[in-house]
């Protein structure tokens, strides 16, 4: 017994022999010049046929030929060395076949899978090409050679490595063993030939070459000891590992956003133009956000101060007897009003066009600047307030009740052309749709104290900043010195009115004219003026604004004929004025 023991030994000691030189095998990294099987050195004959692999996978030039030459020396090496060892341990031969260890072809039997059947049959197959190879290396090449043929045939399963190597080498003959490492080698070998790139073929038998060695050291270090033991014969895997990156806090990311010392000159160019751009977008997207809130507030105050003062005006007006001695008219402010003055002193009436969104209080300052840009609470808005000209006089009462002073002859009132029809946008549809006029030709105009209507006569396009002979500026036409300066300037405004009607005007009618900007003419000069007279006593509101007609001969600013050359005015054409002598 102690003979066997001392035989195990031996044995033991010269696979640690192997383990070492396959150490050395792996680190170094000098090449070895070509060697025949005769003249290699005892170490040398220690490389397993994993080792050979690794090299050839190394050197990115070896083939399935060159594997089958390195294969079919490995084997005959195989073959003397067991035949040598076979006097030897004929006594530890005969009891290890008397023991109840299974060999592989037990072990390959109790696996249920299809690629353990398979690795079954491989390792039968091999193990039958192995007893009949004969004593030459040639022979024994041509056997495994036509046994890998007809496998490479075969459908590529996966082999379990972990179950084949499971065999330890004090439990099974030896050469058992090294026909399971033939049976791995030749199925990552098929698996090689069967991949569509050489990289993937390489890696294939690394994998496969990496189980055989991890096998061979569990064979003779104990399991607690065999993943230290892998990590210290395979160092590389190790280095493989991919590790994980750190992610980047919110505040690092942040300030990589910004160029710092390191980034070359196309980086830093880079970043200063994406934050351009995001500044540009914050900017733009702020103007646009500031705009729409503008609107939305500025239509709400609106709504709820016109409610104010519908509500109140709903209450009857109680009239005011007159004394004979004092024949002038007494004036009382409407309850309505009252409400609105309340909220703002400007406040000094409020104006509408039926079935249109133009409804608001109109309000008057020391100067023209004040409310473009104000609410009546003086809040900032882009859409400002509808007001009166400074200049204008308009149902100015003192605490008795009577008028101040008489009232302008021509009530200039602006507001702003406001994209969602606010103000005065809907006025634009009097240019741009022909029945607009007809459908809305009547302005109704509240003081604080009277209500008044105006039916709309002209409605024209001028030029703010004209100044050539086709000048024009109705809003500083406040009161007329004469009859004639009268029909002048309602006849100037019929030579330019859009569309002609049959409203007639008459000198002392009070006019009204409502002015805001228009895109007709480039650079933003263009003013849309829509000009009306007050409806007389008894008169109905409606007669003559039915059935106009488009004006043959519109006279427009000279900054309309350069943008439009093939157009032109004609003084002598007909034209039927204004007035009793025919006006200007």
């Amino acid at each position: 017994m102690s003979d066997r023991f001392n035989e195990e030994s031996s044995e033991a000691q010269r696979r640690a022999e192997k383990i070492k030189a396959i150490r050395r095998s792996i680190h170094s990294e000098a090449e070895v010049a070509p060697t025949t099987y005769d003249n290699k050195t005892e170490t040398e004959h220690t490389e397993s046929i994993s080792d050979r692999i690794m090299r050839a996978k190394e050197k990115k030039m070896a083939t399935a030929a060159d594997i089958l030459e390195e294969l079919d020396a490995a084997i005959a090496y195989e073959k003397a060395e067991a035949a040598r060892m076979a006097a030897e341990a004929a006594d530890a031969a005969e009891k290890a076949a008397e023991s109840t260890t299974p060999d592989i072809s037990d072990l390959l039997d109790g696996l249920e899978t299809p690629a353990h059947e398979e690795l079954k049959e491989i390792a039968e197959e091999i193990a039958g090409d192995f007893t009949e190879v004969a004593d030459t290396v040639t022979d024994k090449v041509e056997d495994f050679t036509e046994v890998s043929e007809e496998s490479a045939e075969e459908p590529e399963e996966d082999i379990d490595l972990e179950a084949v190597f499971s065999v330890k080498p004090d439990e099974a003959e030896e050469p058992t063993r090294v026909i399971s490492e033939e049976a791995i080698v030749r199925a990552a070998e098929e698996r090689a030939r069967n991949t569509d790139s050489e990289a993937a073929a390489a890696e294939n038998i690394q994998e496969a070459e990496h189980e055989s060695k991890v096998a061979q050291h569990r064979d003779i270090i104990p399991d607690a000891a065999g993943a230290a033991a892998e990590e210290a014969v395979f160092p590389e895997k190790k280095k493989k590992t991919k590790k994980k990156k750190k992610k980047k806090s919110f505040k690092q990311r942040l300030i990589d956003l910004f160029p710092h010392k390191g980034d070359s000159v196309g980086e830093c160019i880079r970043k200063v133009v994406f934050l351009c751009s995001v500044i540009a977008i914050f900017v733009c997207g702020y103007m646009v956000g500031d705009y729409y809130y503008d609107l939305w507030s500025s239509k709400n105050k609106t709504e709820k101060i016109m409610e104010i003062y519908d509500t109140a005006s709903e209450k009857k007006k109680t009239p005011v007897k007159k004394t004979d001695e004092d024949k002038r008219k007494k004036y009382t402010m409407l309850e309505g009003a009252r409400k609105l003055r309340e909220l703002s002193s400007d406040i000094v009436g409020v104006i509408s066009i039926p079935d249109t969104p133009l409804n608001n209080p109109v309000l008057q300052a020391e100067d023209n600047e004040k409310y473009l840009t104000r609410k009546y609470d003086l809040s900032e808005n882009v859409a400002g307030e509808i007001f009166l000209d400074y200049r204008n006089h308009f149902d100015e009462v003192d605490d008795d009740g009577y008028l101040k002073c008489p009232n302008s002859d021509n009530l200039i009132i602006y507001g702003h052309n406001m994209y969602d029809d606010q103000m005065f946008g809907c006025l634009k549809y009097y240019v741009r749709n022909e029945a607009y006029y007809g459908l809305h030709p009547i302005i109704n105009l509240s003081s604080n104290y009277e209500n008044y209507q105006y039916k709309i006569f002209a409605f024209f396009v001028v030029d703010a900043f004209d100044d050539t002979d086709t000048k024009f500026e109705c809003w500083n036409d406040i009161d007329f010195d004469s009859e004639e300066d009268f029909y002048n300037f309602v006849n100037e405004a019929k030579r330019r009115t859009i569309r002609t009607n049959d409203v007639d005007v008459k000198y002392g009618d009070p006019l009204l004219t409502l002015s805001t900007c228009n895109s007709y003419l480039p650079d933003e000069r263009a003013r849309l003026i829509i000009l009306a007279r007050q409806v007389r006593e008894g008169e109905d509101p409606m007669k003559g604004t039915q059935d106009s007609q488009p004006n043959p001969n519109i006279k427009w600013p000279t900054l309309y004929y350069d943008e439009h050359p093939n157009e032109h005015y004609y003084p002598e054409a007909e034209f039927v004025p204004y007035g009793p002598k025919g006006g200007k």
